[in-house]
């Protein structure tokens, strides 16, 4: 990758480093940051151990949400996560993948020989990405969308859908919550979560 200088860093240490940190996020000791320049953590977030989140080009993350063990947030293009999003354990989100007909598929290899597609994903506010799902380039997950454990989002999911398979599919409709309990949620002392 011509020109890109990659920085890694992990857990609390990164926090200085980052575009933006807002009130009480909580990086655990082994959750790992690259190019934390690019990378916006917005309040009352957490990113659990073995964590990986990749800020290439611009990562924002909105606020509440948690990003659990062994997730990916990965690639070239944006990655925008709305409010109080969940990412289960060891999610992907895949901004990029390589193209392969008519391409070799190694980064190893000159760069006439491989090509790259890069597409943006955004997670909407209040979605759930189940553990094991991987989320591919260019996908919008609608306001509330719930996605089942090891699924395969390949294409764009409508607000409060709840969708399962590899590719996934509409199950069902979610109920949005009430607006008692968000102001319950607005309430909380976040800083004795976790």
């Amino acid at each position: 990758m011509k020109g890109i200088k990659f920085t890694e860093y992990m857990g609390a240490n990164v926090k200085d480093k980052l575009k933006y940190c807002g009130e009480d996020v909580r990086l655990y000791q082994l959750a790992k940051i690259n190019v934390p320049e690019c990378v916006e953590i917005d309040d009352h977030c957490i990113v659990f151990d073995y964590a990986f989140l990749s800020g290439r080009k611009s990562l924002k993350i909105g606020k509440y949400c948690c990003i659990t063990w062994h997730c990916i947030l990965e690639g070239g293009a944006n990655i925008i996560l709305g409010d109080r999003v969940f990412l289960g354990p060891g999610s992907k989100l895949l901004s990029s993948t390589y193209e392969f007909n008519g391409f070799y598929t190694s980064q190893l290899l000159p760069d006439d020989t491989f090509e790259i597609r890069y597409g943006d994903i955004t997670v909407e506010n209040d979605a759930y990405i189940g553990a094991g799902t991987v989320v591919m380039p260019g996908v919008n997950i609608g306001e509330g969308a719930l996605v089942g454990a090891n699924s395969l989002v390949n294409r764009n999911l409508k607000p409060w859908g709840i969708y399962f398979g590899n590719p996934v599919k509409l199950i069902g409709m979610r109920e949005k919550p009430t607006e008692e309990r968000r102001k319950i949620v607005e309430a909380m002392d976040w800083t004795k979560h976790f």
